[in-house]
């Protein structure tokens, strides 16, 4: 059987609404593309797992037996891929044609990529969600452009744009390079593995770029339980990298992450911190005082 292009994995816990819209818009928008998806089910209990097992070619499902989280069902998913390009995906995600293309470039044109991931938009909103991803000051990731209207003039000129890390929401990676990372740490239980792994890919001199011409929309967090363990993650997250992400990253972070900390400040201001909202003013003022 020979291999196809591409190896499209996903893990579902219930939002059967979701997973029919987003199954829709893959196959309308990969027309031509050789390519399998693999599903993970992870217990649900809505009619999710009647509706997978009616799924043919190029479909392959797998019913989980026992409760797993995002990163054991992506690593099951990955060990049974064919293709060499892996692609991560969300199945609270809608894709219009186009949105693959871009991402297949950026993998073939940059050698030393560890994710190529995409633009997204939370439809709730209408604004950006995602652009890249960036480090605070106090170690935590921050998605770019989130809460933005339009993107930036600076993205528009340009076709990719290397990043600190990417979400795993929609990404492509090298077969190769995933499993040579380890894949993802299965400790954490739905926040940050992404992350994780991307570091790990940096530490073995893997670069992360966003495909500028590839956008997507994503329903954020529609999954039950996606938030209910985000501190324990993040301080996981903080215990093992802390030391990475404040050598690597913060510094050159600073500006766009004041950018979008900023925004967010604009946008929702009931929603930001004080303390935080100072600090990203500093950022700014002594970058503006350096030039």
């Amino acid at each position: 059987m020979n291999k196809p292009e591409l190896s499209i994995l996903m893990a579902v816990h219930n939002r059967l609404d979701l997973t029919r819209i987003c199954l829709a818009s893959l196959e309308r928008s990969l027309v031509g593309v050789d390519y399998e998806v693999l599903i993970v089910d992870d217990l649900s209990t809505d009619g999710t797992r009647d509706f997978l097992e009616t799924l043919g070619a190029p479909y392959r499902v797998f019913l989980n037996e026992r409760k797993g989280n995002f990163a054991i069902n992506n690593n099951l998913a990955a060990r049974e891929a064919r293709a060499d390009v892996l692609c991560f995906l969300n199945n609270d995600t809608e894709l219009a044609p186009g949105w693959y293309e871009p991402m297949r470039e950026g993998l073939a044109r940059f050698p030393d990529a560890g994710f190529i991931g995409n633009l997204q938009k939370n439809p709730a909103t209408g604004r950006y969600d995602h652009m890249g991803v960036v480090f605070a000051p106090w170690l935590t990731p921050a998605h770019y452009g989130q809460h933005y209207k339009r993107m930036p003039a600076w993205l528009r000129t340009t076709e990719f744009t290397p990043w600190s890390a990417v979400t795993a929401a929609c990404c492509l990676a090298r077969r190769e390079v995933f499993f040579a990372a380890g894949g993802f740490d299965e400790a954490y239980v739905n926040g940050c593995e992404d992350i994780d792994l991307c570091l790990r890919m940096h530490r073995q001199g893997h670069r992360h770029y966003v495909a500028n011409r590839s956008e997507i929309v994503h329903h954020k967090g529609a999954s039950p339980g996606r938030k209910t363990f985000n501190d324990l993650n993040l301080e996981r997250l903080k215990t093992i990298w802390g030391d990475y992400i404040q050598g690597k990253f913060v510094e050159s972070d600073g500006r766009r992450f004041a950018e979008t900390y900023l925004r967010k400040t604009l946008v929702y201001p009931w929603k930001s911190n004080l303390g935080k909202t100072w600090i990203s003013l500093r950022i700014l003022a002594r970058m503006a005082g350096n030039r």
